[in-house]
């Protein structure tokens, strides 16, 4: 036998994992939709059909005016919204409605809210997430960082900041220009951060001793950059009630770090952290992998990113559609249909040749971790 079959058991023993890290992405998508649906039952909207998953029905049955449904390909959902005209969508029964019962016979109040009701949904999902993890305890996970940090220094990035200046593994920073630390990471992360290309001085212990090291911090991103992870540790369970302290915190501040890096990402037109839906299955997958704890808070903070993507004002986006039904409420009468398609083409186009070249780059990723597995396995006869 030969190491090059090894990477085909290892997908094979893994095929739970991913199916749960699939499943968990369907779920965020579904949950979404499920806040349309819950804005259109709150105004009498009706709702023809509802769709966990995508393509033909594996399951239905109707309850209520609504169909519910399980369908073949779990990669997504949808609601079927009755006066909502999705453009490229197909034929749609109900989409040109026009009765009390329409979506189009809604003030803009109310379509605001139905449209909105998604990403409150993605944001609420992040909150109780964030929240119940926080009640088990914070696993030792990159994810649950700084919360679950320490100031001793775990590795140095090569030619950084730290690695010039003399930095080593095991050291403790508990002191920042003569500022105490008292073990707080991120007390230590924001004084860097507001330190770019400053000279400092880092207390540290090393060895049992403590002596100052002169530093001149990085940039990155336009944030100051030592140039080291640190050890992370497992938190213990918080009580209820400071478990949700805890979690609202946790989950505001990831809300807006999330803010600031799609800031960054469009005003600096810097994709490269961009990642498609290939890449995103594959840490959802790593994430099911590292247990329960690590999919919740991953799940959470990629609800997080879908709930502030659909803000954007894409036509194709919930955001866009709100913005389209702004305009319509200021005009006092519908788009035309053929401006609304060219719009939507035209955002679908975009949309489809950047998925494309960030899925190229998620397989060319995946397929050479692969190959280093393969170089690394050894070989067997």
């Amino acid at each position: 036998m030969f190491a090059f079959i090894n990477p085909l058991i290892l997908i094979w023993q893994n095929m739970f994992t991913i199916a749960a890290g699939l499943i968990g992405l369907t779920f965020l998508v579904t949950f979404h939709e499920f806040g349309h649906f819950l804005f259109c039952k709150l105004f009498n909207i009706h709702t023809p059909s509802f769709s966990i998953g995508l393509g033909p029905y594996l399951y239905s049955k109707k309850i209520g005016d609504t169909v519910f449904a399980i369908s073949a390909i779990p990669a997504g959902g949808y609601v079927e919204i009755a006066g909502a005209v999705e453009v490229g969508q197909g034929e749609q029964e109900h989409a040109n409605r026009q009765d009390q019962y329409s979506f189009s016979s809604k003030p803009f109040y109310q379509k605001f809210l139905v449209m909105s009701g998604g990403i409150l949904a993605n944001l609420l999902f992040a909150y109780v997430a964030i929240i119940a993890v926080c009640w088990a305890g914070l696993p030792q996970s990159p994810l649950a960082y700084p919360e679950n940090g320490t100031t001793t220094i775990k590795t140095v990035v090569e030619n950084s900041a730290a690695a010039k200046y003399g930095l080593q593994v095991g050291d403790t920073v508990i002191a920042f220009n003569k500022e105490q630390i008292n073990g707080d990471p991120q007390k230590l992360i924001d004084l860097i951060r507001s330190h770019a290309n400053k000279p400092v001085i880092l207390r540290v212990q090393r060895a049992n001793t403590e002596q100052d090291i002169p530093v001149t911090l990085g940039e990155q991103k336009s944030m100051g950059v030592l140039g080291v992870g640190y050890n992370l540790t497992e938190v213990p369970g918080y009580s209820f009630f400071e478990a949700i302290k805890k979690g609202i915190k946790m989950t505001n501040e990831r809300i807006v770090g999330t803010a600031q890096a799609f800031k960054h990402m469009f005003s600096n037109r810097d994709f490269s952290d961009l990642q498609g839906p290939i890449g995103i299955i594959s840490i959802a997958s790593e994430g099911a992998a590292a247990g329960i704890k690590v999919l919740l808070l991953l799940l959470a903070i990629i609800s997080i990113n879908l709930a502030l993507l659909n803000l954007l004002p894409l036509p194709i986006l919930d955001g866009g559609q709100v913005l389209f039904y702004g305009i319509e409420a200021l005009i006092g009468k519908p788009l035309p249909n053929k401006i609304r398609e060219y719009i939507h083409l035209a955002t679908w186009l975009l949309l489809i040749g950047l998925l494309l070249y960030i899925s190229a780059k998620d397989i060319f990723r995946i397929a050479s971790s692969c190959m280093e597995y393969v170089s690394k396995a050894p070989v067997t006869k």
